[in-house]
């Protein structure tokens, strides 16, 4: 039986000319380019940095005219420029930066001016930086990548690849913090580092009574014959549930933690076997490269990265199947879903092993309880047709290595005028994401990296919907149950008041995703902010006036009002830094915010 770990940096793409590894100058130094490569990168994320530390109340730029802006920062003095969005938020010009007169191209060098305006201990700041550098190193690989590809050559890509394209979380300042990668595991299990790698699999005593929901689909993960093989060579007669688990888990987290369960053959190596997968950009979700369409594999990864341990719970593990399989039933049954033509990527089975020792610790931090875990889920490919081009959500914020977006490829492909391509994009997601939340109840945190848009002819087609472990919950009013929810999966769900709930939305998809968006549409194709808030307020006001019997939902989930919650989530990092907790960390609200919605003007 193969028990040697196999991993393959097979990237689409040729090396950048860029590598640092390989530029030096006759004396051993960095060349200039790739100086300019890091300053480059350095300067992106200080614009971030300044731009979401301000949003959420911490940092506060004063305008010096126009659109130019002064920070006083630990006795140094920044100045940048930045135009001001539709949600009051400074869009900081990254090339712009200065300190002290000097171009600014340190973005270490600003979170330790800034550590008393944010907040950070000592402790907590060290940490930080930590996290910073690793997601410097992320950035760069990136952003090689991107340096020779124009927007339409990167949606001429397979949906895989342009994923290991993309910025990332836009909102969290160490979007890949990675803490307790090194470079080889970046370049190896990284979205952005583009290579494929195969599973080891594991058998599983029945006696450690592990939480497992639905069939696997072995056969979309393994090669022919390769299940019988396991099955022989766990030597349990296939009572033993299989488990494929993420290489670097096995190698930093499996074998010392489950040590005693494998010495005792409670726990049985079966070696490295199947398909080939590729990271997405929630990283702990695989995509299978070897027969595209197959379903995701998601696996517990016990680093942290942005906000929280990456591994899988057991709370949702038994619910994940038959709520998916629901919610898919309600697509097929509500006219609103089934003319918006909403796609769910369900949940096909799920299992969860606790640790022996660590599960008699209830109150033990929530990482040693998530070690162990695998989700099959249906992929993004698979519910597409020919002729159609699934991307994530995501792309649409994502610009090319000369700063051209890619939802403006997109328009100027398709042949739309911005105004009905964006009506398109509404009617397709953001609506039926409102009529979850009105008809059902139901809450999503539909942020960019969870929602899988489905095109054709470059026009949206339809809203893809995954995840459903912590990021869906329902209302404590009665409305799930009289939208027909069973019992089962209302006990297993989180319930919370309707205020809580509308956060969801208005966070995970107004100012997460949509944020990012509209101001490219003012940037590249003169389309302004203010019409593409109060287009889509136009969209919502239509959905409301054909869904009269939803009326006092409305008013219950109130969208169109003069102000939203600000959520902020970087601000947790910085009063709770990186001790163990319990439970998963939650964000903060800030001061309320003007909803461009409903002003359709920039404040």
């Amino acid at each position: 039986m193969n028990s040697t770990s196999r991993t393959s940096a097979r990237p689409w793409w040729p090396r950048s000319a860029m590598n640092s590894s390989a530029i030096h100058d006759s004396n051993g130094a960095p060349a200039m380019e790739d100086e300019t490569l890091w300053n480059r990168i350095n300067q992106r994320l200080m614009a971030k940095i300044i731009g979401e530390t301000h949003y959420e109340g911490c940092l506060s730029p004063e305008s010096v005219g126009g659109e130019r802006y002064r920070l006083a920062l630990g006795g140094h003095d920044y100045r940048f420029q930045a135009s001001r969005s539709a949600w009051g938020w400074l869009r900081v010009v990254p090339a712009s930066l200065t300190r002290d007169d000097r171009p600014a191209t340190e973005a270490v060098q600003l979170v330790l001016d800034a550590q008393h305006p944010l907040g950070m201990s000592d402790i907590v700041l060290a940490n930080f930086i930590e996290e910073l550098q690793n997601t410097l190193a992320g950035d760069r690989l990136q952003q090689e990548r991107l340096a020779g590809l124009t927007a339409d050559e990167m949606l001429d890509l397979p949906s895989t690849e342009l994923e290991g394209l993309l910025d990332g979380h836009p909102k969290l300042l160490a979007n890949r913090g990675r803490m307790g990668w090194g470079q080889t595991d970046l370049d190896a299990y990284s979205p952005e580092g583009g290579s494929r790698f195969q599973l080891r699999w594991l058998a599983v005593a029945p006696s450690l009574a592990g939480t497992h929901a639905g069939n696997p689909p072995l056969d979309q993960c393994l090669e022919t014959g390769e299940h019988a093989a396991l099955v022989r060579g766990s030597g349990a007669a296939g009572h033993w549930p299989l488990i494929p688990v993420h290489p670097w888990q096995w190698d930093h987290r499996l074998q010392a933690q489950y040590g005693d369960a494998l010495a005792r053959g409670l726990i049985r190596d079966l070696g490295v076997h199947g398909h080939w997968y590729q990271p997405q950009q929630s990283l702990r979700t695989l995509t299978n490269t070897s027969v595209p369409g197959n379903c995701d594999l998601k696996l517990a990864l016990t680093i942290l990265n942005t906000s929280s341990y990456r591994g899988i719970p057991a709370a949702p593990i038994a619910l994940g199947p038959d709520l998916s399989q629901w919610l898919w039933e309600q697509t097929r049954l509500d006219t609103e879903l089934t003319q918006a033509g909403l796609e769910i990527q369900r949940e096909l089975a799920g299992s969860h092993m606790p640790h022996p020792q660590q599960d008699q610790i209830p109150g033990a931090p929530y990482r040693y309880h998530e070690m162990l875990g695998a989700v099959w889920r249906e992929s993004l490919a698979g519910k597409t047709s020919v002729g159609e081009q699934p991307m994530l959500m995501a792309a649409l914020m994502q610009c090319d290595g000369r700063g051209r977006s890619l939802i403006a490829a997109l328009i100027r492909r398709s042949g739309l005028s911005p105004e009905v391509w964006l009506t398109q994009l509404f009617d397709r997601v953001t609506v039926p994401l409102y009529h979850l939340l009105c008809a059902y109840g139901i809450g999503l945190v539909a942020h960019g990296q969870n929602l899988g848009l489905i095109l054709r002819d470059a026009i949206p087609q339809r809203l893809a919907l995954k995840d459903f472990h912590g990021d869906l919950r329902c209302t404590d009013q009665p409305m799930p149950e009289q939208a027909g929810m069973p019992g089962h999966l209302l006990d297993g769900l989180t319930r919370l008041p309707p205020e809580h709930l509308v956060h969801d939305l208005i966070t995970g998809h107004f100012v997460t995703t949509l944020r990012f968006i509209s101001p490219l549409l003012e940037d590249d194709m003169a389309f302004p902010e203010s019409r593409f808030y109060s287009l889509l307020a136009e969209r919502i006001r239509r959905y409301q006036a054909r869904r009269p019997e939803l009326s006092e939902r409305f008013q219950v989930f109130p969208l169109l009002r003069p102000t939203l919650e600000r959520v902020c989530v970087n601000r947790v990092r910085f009063r709770m830094g990186y001790e163990d907790h319990a439970e998963r960390p939650s964000a903060e609200l800030g001061t309320p915010l003007n909803n461009p919605l409903l002003t359709g003007e920039t404040p």
